[in-house]
């Protein structure tokens, strides 16, 4: 299956050269969730993370279907 990785701010310095706009597709076999999916890219897998499918939350653990959108950008302390 076919997703979409877009990594956003910072975190756009970890695609690969391909990477258009922010973002590379990827071919996973079926059943892949979201933390494996963003494993490959040496970016924080833990609150640091801003972690988002098709624009909304999602546990790291979630299956991903073909088409998804993949989007990981570092979370903003403000104060």
């Amino acid at each position: 299956m076919m997703i979409h990785v877009k990594l956003i701010a910072n975190y756009r310095e970890h695609l690969p050269p391909e990477a258009k706009n922010g973002v590379v597709d990827l071919d996973l076999p079926n059943g892949t969730t979201v933390r494996e999916a963003l494993s490959s890219f040496p970016i924080p897998l833990d609150d640091s993370s801003v972690i988002v499918v098709n624009g909304l939350t999602v546990d790291l653990d979630t299956p991903l279907k073909a088409g998804d959108v993949v989007s990981a950008f570092s979370a903003i302390a403000g104060g």
